[in-house]
Parts: structure tokens; sequence; C-alpha cells
């Protein structure tokens, strides 16, 4: 129990500083959009599945239990989607926070201490994205890890079924777990072995084969496939692939590696080459589990929206619980020393530029445009990338860059003006003259500080956070651009909500 009370202790400012420094106006990528589609037609349209009237189809959810706990929240709680979002990703932090402490097992407060800040780091670096769902994958991933670490077999096959519903890719990650408690047999004997085995055969099939079968079968007979699209292992871009490995997330892996982790990559690169084979297995299976089979996984999704940054986060775990491990178990005094380095030289750099990023969504225009848009009722709009219109409004949202088509086919302005939509925001400004006898032009600013005129605050820990989120010089002339149809029913009304947001129309 005093474990538990020191955890909540140390993760109350962490749960602070997460609703504080990540505010509502975070801006969604593709998987988080789709996360909070997915709940809003749980609880709107009461099915449990995308709206099969929309003229692009959507897979399901990339992680099922993350969008029920959203809906859970949204239902029983009555709380927004956003609020949710938060709730579950800060609950996921604790959670997190605890199974490392249960893991690590150390009474020294110092490794302790260390621990709490780690997982801060990464409330920064992976949470800064509203509606990801990688810090709740995150708490599962513990879950299954801590079994594991306790020899708990019938838990590790239950936390590894559940890790499946959530997302069917975490077997990847779990596999090597499964196969490693195998080396328990070795402290039997031999008159016990046959028993051993058998028994393990049984759990295996009654709390993993067996609820994974079922699950994969209703996902076949609900959604007619087993697994979802595999449309972020592809890329439309010109980048070469070499046995299935994108050079762009290869690069990015590279870059990860030099600028975020390379003092503990080095120290626990050390301790296994030192240790070598008087290391017990169980490090070695943590070591494929959280490290070496991301670090493969990782090099196979496209890279065109950074997607495999977030699938970094079982390394950055990886990382952290053998460099706890090995402080703990063997006094390592290079590991504590390398894990210092990243704890002051790179980790806290890496925190505070994400905060200082967090901030700045705070001042994002696309959300309060979207905001007022809502106030509209039956718009349609035709986007190229994510916005905030389709998950705060209520418009019937359509993406022309073929990315939640099972064709991938992309369409040209020209293409989507034949539909004649309300709002049409591309990614570019190629090939807008050839429509403007139909659409209205306008400059929309991404920032808000670009038109607004702010007060101080008088609050002194306001202050602070004003005055960290001001650091950054606005950037003066960057802006998106919005086309607004000339004939449609909504005209008026949209190009009023535009202007009290800045717009200017282009001539």
């Amino acid at each position: 129990m005093k474990r538990l009370q020191f955890v909540l202790l140390l993760s109350i400012p962490i749960c602070w500083f997460f609703f504080k420094l990540l505010p509502a106006y975070t801006h969604p990528v593709d998987m988080s959009a789709i996360n909070f589609i997915y709940a809003d037609n749980l609880e709107q349209l009461k099915i449990w599945l995308f709206n099969a009237q929309r003229t692009t189809r959507f897979d399901d959810s990339p992680n099922f239990l993350y969008v029920f706990s959203l809906w859970l929240l949204m239902h029983f709680f009555k709380l927004t989607a956003i609020k949710a979002a938060l709730t579950v990703s800060a609950i996921s932090m604790m959670m997190s926070v605890y199974l490392m402490q249960r893991i690590v097992d150390s009474r020294f407060f110092g490794i302790n201490l260390l621990l709490v800040g780690l997982m801060f780091m990464s409330t920064q670096v992976w949470g800064g994205v509203l509606g990801d769902e990688i810090l709740f994958q995150g708490m599962l991933w513990l879950l299954a890890v801590r079994s594991f670490w306790k020899h708990r077999y019938t838990w590790l096959m239950i936390w590894t079924s559940i890790n499946i519903f959530a997302r069917p890719d975490s077997i990847f990650l779990l596999l090597p777990l499964i196969i490693f408690s195998y080396v328990d047999i070795k402290e039997l004997k031999e008159r016990d072995r046959k028993k051993f085995i058998f028994r393990r055969i049984q759990k295996t099939i009654l709390f993993f084969v067996f609820p994974s079968l079922l699950f994969f079968s209703y996902r076949y007979w609900y959604f007619g496939k087993i697994l979802p699209y595999n449309w972020l292992h592809i890329s439309s871009t010109t980048d070469k692939h070499f046995m299935g490995f994108n050079i762009a997330s290869i690069d990015y892996l590279k870059h990860y590696f030099r600028f975020y982790t390379l003092p503990l990559i080095a120290g626990i690169a050390f301790y296994f080459i030192k240790a070598g084979r008087g290391l017990q297995a169980r490090y070695y299976a943590i070591l494929f589990s959280l490290i070496l089979i991301p670090i493969i996984y990782t090099c196979t999704f496209s890279q065109e929206e950074n997607f495999a940054y977030k699938f970094y986060y079982p390394i950055y775990l990886g990382l952290i619980l053998l460099s706890l491990l090995f402080i703990r178990d063997f006094r390592s005094i290079t590991q504590g020393f390398t894990t210092a380095v990243f704890v002051f030289f790179f980790g806290f750099k890496t925190a505070f530029s994400y905060f200082q990023n967090t901030l700045q969504s705070d001042y994002n225009n696309e959300f309060y445009v979207a905001s007022d848009l809502a106030q509209i009722h039956n718009g349609k709009a035709v986007v190229y990338n994510h916005t905030y219109l389709d998950w705060l409004t209520e418009w019937q949202v359509t993406y022309a860059n073929g990315k939640h088509s099972k064709d991938g086919q992309v369409f040209s302005l020209e293409e989507v003006a034949t539909s004649s939509p309300d709002i049409i925001i591309p990614k570019d400004t190629v090939g807008i003259k050839k429509i403007s006898d139909k659409y209205d032009i306008f400059s929309v600013p991404k920032s808000s500080r670009t038109y607004e005129i702010e007060a101080k605050p008088d609050n002194s820990i306001d202050m602070f956070f004003y005055k960290y989120a001001h650091k950054v010089p606005v950037k003066k002339g960057d802006n998106y651009t919005v086309l607004v149809w000339k004939f449609g029913r909504n005209y008026n009304d949209i190009i009023k909500s535009l202007a009290l947001h800045g717009a200017e129309i282009m001539k």
C-alpha cells in the first residue's frame, strides 16, 4: 500500500501537468481522428462500426478498447470526446507509473524518483497528440510485462489476449515473452516437467487461443475481414522499399536514436555485451519484445505523416525498464551514468521542446474555425488532410487523398468541385484558379495570435505558461486555404465565420 501511495503522490503533478500542458486544441492526427469518429458513432449513431452511408468507407478503429473506454466516459459520465481522451490518457499514465514501480520493485528513493521523471517525459513526447491511444496501449503492454516478470503465466495469457483485442499487431511484441516464459522449466525436476508443459498448454488454449479465435471470428463476421487495413504500411511517395522496409522510416529511426536516446542505448548495449550469458533469459525477453522487434516493425510504416514515431513508445519503455533493472540488480555505475546523461541532457530537453510545441497548439486557429462552423448544420466538406471538421462538426466530410479508401484514389480539385461541397480545404494551391468561377478563395491564419490582441494574465502560474508560449514568434503569412462554394445555402454563414477568425478573400 505504501508503494501505491508513493505513486499516487508523485503522479499528482504529472496529471496536473498533463491537463495543463495538453490543451483541448491539440491537433489530432489520422488515427486520432478515427478514434473520435468511432467513439462519436458509438454514442450518437448507436452503431458499432463506422457510418456505412458515408461516401468514403472507414475501417474499424486501430484500437478498439481505447475507443470503448472513450465511449464509456462519454456515455455514463457525459464527458466530451476531448475530456474523455485526456482522462483516459491521465489514468493510463498513472497506471503505467504504478506498473513500472511494481516491475522494478526497488526501495531506493532515487530509482523511484528517476522512474517517475522518465515517465513524465513520455507524457510530453507521446501524449502531445490528442486522442492518440499510445499511452493507453503502453499501459496494456506493461500489464503483460509485469505478469511475465513476476512469473504469472495465466495473467500473461489474459493480458496478451486483451492486447490483441486492442491492437492485433501487439502479438509481435508479446510473443517473445510467451516463448521465454517456458525457460522456467529448467528449474523443475524431470518428473514435474510433463505436468508443467501440460498446464501451460491448457492455460494457453483457455486464456489465449480460445478468446483470440472468438475475437477474430467476430471481426470477420462484422467487418468482413480479420485484420485492419494496412494503409499505414503503404507509402504513396517515391520512398524505396527494401524487403518491405521503408527508407524514410529507417532514417527517422536513426534520427531518434542519435538525438533522443543515444545514452540509454549505449549503456544497455554495453551491459549486455559485458554480462553476456550471465544475464537471465528474462532480460533478453524484454530486449526482444520491447526494443528489437519494435525497431524492425517501425521500419515498415509510411513516414508521410510521421506515423511510425508513435511506435517508438515500446522502445522507450524497454530502454527505461532495462536501465532501471540494471541499476537495481547490478548496481551498474555505467548504466546509472548513461541514464543520468539521458535525463539531464536529452530527456529534459526533449520534454520541454514538446512542452513548448504543445503550448503553441492553444492558438491553433483551425480549432476555433471548426467550432464556429459546427453551428451550421447539414454542411458538406472535402478535405485532403485531417482537420477538426470531421469530429467537431456534424458535416459530411470526405477525404480526397485516398488514404481511407481501399483503392487509394486521389481526386483533383476539378473532380471534387463537381460534387459542389460547401467547403474544400486543399493540400496546396495547385488548380485553384480553374474552379474560381464556382468557389471563393479565402486565406485563413493558422494561428489566432496573428489577429487577436491578448492581455497578459495576472496569475503567476498562468503568466509562466503565457511567457513560455510566446517564446516562439508567430509566423506571419502562415495561412491555409479554404474554398467556399458561391452558390451554397450556407455561403453567408460560412464567410461570416471565417471573417471572425481573420480570413481574407484572395483575388
